[in-house]
């Protein structure tokens, strides 16, 4: 069964060449800090706008500032709620340092143990660095040294007075001899 790639992961080919999985840790980063300001703007909004709630939320607010460390903190201006703002800014910030400090630190020991997530290998025209002679000729990104480096690989007879279109032509008609 191959396995998914999701966008908070990464393959990366480790010295033995073997392909493992890793967090992005930016990826990751970038996702919780979207999903935690997210949820703290509702609940910021739902503050801020008391008449919503009747004073309940503001209350709460002003007693979560009072046990930080705000003894005297009343939410009856903006800037009194733009302190909020920056706090949470703040606490956002920390949290997300925390986790991505977690992931961070499951990247190190899966490399060093040698224990991250194995991937299987899929087919070599999908995999970056390793491809076939087939797909190497029919990409136009391929460089001269790749075609020749392929070229001789199959002992093509000339490759050495070919010119990159050449070398080209040549692995595309070995391909095509070869697959008769």
């Amino acid at each position: 069964m191959r396995s998914r790639v999701s966008f908070l992961t990464k393959d990366v080919a480790n010295t033995t060449g073997e392909v493992v999985r890793r967090f992005d840790v930016v990826s990751a980063a970038s996702v919780m800090t979207a999903f935690i300001g997210t949820l703290f703007l509702i609940f910021f909004l739902a503050a801020f706008l008391p008449w919503l709630l009747s004073k309940g939320m503001t209350s709460a607010v002003e007693g979560m500032m009072n046990q930080i460390g705000f003894s005297s903190f009343h939410a009856t201006t903006i800037w009194s709620w733009f302190v909020v703002l920056a706090m949470f800014a703040v606490f956002t910030a920390f949290i997300v340092a925390i986790a991505t400090a977690i992931l961070a630190l499951v990247n190190l020991l899966s490399h060093q143990t040698g224990m991250g997530m194995r991937v299987e290998p899929g087919p070599p025209e999908l995999l970056p660095g390793l491809s076939n002679s087939s797909t190497l000729a029919a990409s136009p990104d391929a460089s001269f040294e790749e075609l020749y480096a392929e070229a001789q690989r199959r002992n093509l007879r000339g490759r050495s007075r070919m010119s990159k279109h050449e070398l080209r032509a040549a692995l595309r008609h070995s391909e095509r001899s070869d697959s008769r």
